[in-house]
């Protein structure tokens, strides 16, 4: 395994483990607090509120683009990968309700899932295109 590889699996190790413990967390950090969060949700949907939904975004696509570049394979495929991490976005939304604490929001998992499955399909796109690059 060479060595770009080990890192980008850690990366996506760790992306993993900290958008699970920020998703899980009884009291995260308030995504709607970030600058740029605030203003692409103004900017997309003319209302600073959606944030939050932006932060979702933000961190599954993070976390989908990582996946794609540590190669990550789930049942022996590629393609797999993006339709389970939208799968575990959306689910881990829906286990927050179990303590207590958080209320799960359809829109949240529903931003996790688009998310991973952007981030995925953007490396994916983006290797294409460097890929055409360099052959030239």
């Amino acid at each position: 395994m060479s060595s770009r590889l080990l890192w980008m699996r850690l990366l996506f190790a760790a992306l993993l483990v900290f958008i699970t413990y920020l998703t899980l967390t009884p009291n995260p950090d308030d995504t709607s607090g970030f600058a740029a969060a605030r203003y692409v949700a103004k900017l997309l949907f003319g209302d600073a509120q959606f944030a939050d939904k932006i932060g979702h975004f933000a961190a599954y696509g993070a976390l989908g683009a990582a996946a794609f570049w540590a190669e990550t394979f789930i049942f022996g495929r590629k393609r797999w990968t993006p339709l389970l991490l939208a799968a575990y976005g959306a689910i881990l939304e829906g286990v927050q309700g179990l303590g207590g604490v958080r209320t799960p929001e359809f829109a949240d998992g529903l931003a996790n899932a688009l998310g991973a499955l952007s981030g995925f399909i953007g490396a994916y796109i983006l290797a294409q295109l460097v890929r055409k690059v360099r052959a030239r």
